[in-house]
């Protein structure tokens, strides 16, 4: 192979895993999501799963090529570039609240692995997930993608050895067959559930993978990165979704579904998940502080690295709130906010031709 082709290989890595990194962080792979979204629904759940697969390879990719275009710095460029003259500047306000009340969220999230796997206090894994991810961002953007290199093999590899062994055809038929929730999913029908996912996990990801486009100069990796990274959540989606249904409903009375089946396997595997799962909660807080500390430092003109302290210290403090309860109430928030975003990204091309 030569060496562009070489680079092309590299640079595709490094965007399908800084795509799955940035989006499958607390509420994803702890479960909490996607019983919310996805399980609730019974096999509408599983449909709205290959519904919002293809959203994301669609949707991932286009960023990833505006940010491109644009040479954009952060995901405002992008926003008021697709959204408009008019809508644009609301939009970008949105979102950027929207980032700062999921990287609250995600710091809950934090605090409930360390308190319910590992039986430290809550406040001890919101401070140093808090630590560990300004010392991280410091670095930039190189230490973002570096840093989801690494950690989203390994949660693949372990998501795998995890959720199979729980997987059970039988007790999925007879879950199936007469499935009845236990509490209200996200939205009331499924396929609108799952665009509210896409939405605003995709404006999420859109603070990433905005400046990711500009970072990588040939368009080919943008592509090939976009479906690979939509195709690996979808898949890691799909795996949580049926361990949570073969196990449901005791599944979705824990504030970490995915540790609770995990539970299920071997002690190595269920230690090696609950690590692997802090750790990409930490993947997505970094992901998403650096776009959002990077959109603020833009509209500011303050240093990157102060903003950065800021806007961490005060989501630690809203993070003492809890995680499920935050999942359940602002993310469809958000999600119904973004979904605006969504569609303007989806019919941007049609109505720039015309």
């Amino acid at each position: 192979m030569s060496e562009s082709g070489n680079q092309t290989v590299k640079d595709t890595w490094k965007i399908a895993t800084t795509f799955i990194g940035t989006i499958v962080g607390a509420g994803f792979a702890s479960g909490q999501e996607i019983l919310k979204f996805f399980s609730h629904f019974g096999y509408g759940g599983i449909i709205g799963i290959f519904l919002s697969c293809l959203f994301f390879c669609l949707t991932g990719t286009a960023i990833m090529y505006l940010g491109h275009k644009l040479q954009a710095v952060s995901f405002g460029q992008v926003v008021r570039h697709v959204c408009g003259r008019r809508l644009g500047p609301l939009m970008d306000l949105m979102l950027t609240l929207f980032l700062f009340g999921t990287l609250s969220v995600m710091l809950a999230g934090s605090g409930a692995v360390f308190f319910q796997q590992w039986g430290l206090p809550y406040w001890l894994g919101t401070g140093f997930t808090t630590l560990v991810t300004v010392l991280t961002v410091f670095l930039g953007l190189k230490g973002i993608i570096n840093a989801n290199s690494v950690v989203v093999p390994l949660l693949i590899l372990i998501c795998v050895l995890a959720t199979l062994p729980s997987i059970s055809g039988a007790r999925l038929r007879s879950n199936l067959s007469d499935f009845l929730p236990v509490a209200e999913g996200a939205a009331s029908q499924w396929a609108l559930s799952a665009l509210l996912y896409v939405s605003y996990n995709i404006t999420l990801s859109a603070g990433v993978l905005a400046p990711l486009g500009k970072e990588i100069k040939n368009r080919r990796p943008l592509f090939w990165g976009g479906i690979l990274g939509g195709l690996g959540l979808g898949a890691l989606a799909t795996l949580i979704n049926l361990a949570i249904l073969s196990h449901y409903p005791d599944s979705a009375r824990y504030e970490i579904p995915s540790l609770f089946v995990a539970g299920r396997t071997v002690g190595v595997i269920q230690s090696a998940f609950s690590f692997v799962l802090w750790a990409e909660i930490f993947t997505t807080v970094i992901g998403t502080i650096y776009g959002l500390a990077a959109r603020v430092s833009d509209y500011t003109g303050l240093s990157y690295n102060r903003v950065t302290v800021v806007l961490m210290s005060v989501a630690l403090g809203m993070s003492q709130l809890g995680f499920s309860g935050l999942v359940g109430t602002l993310y469809p928030l958000f999600g119904y906010v973004s979904l605006l975003f969504l569609v303007s990204l989806v019919l941007f091309p049609v109505f720039k031709r015309r």
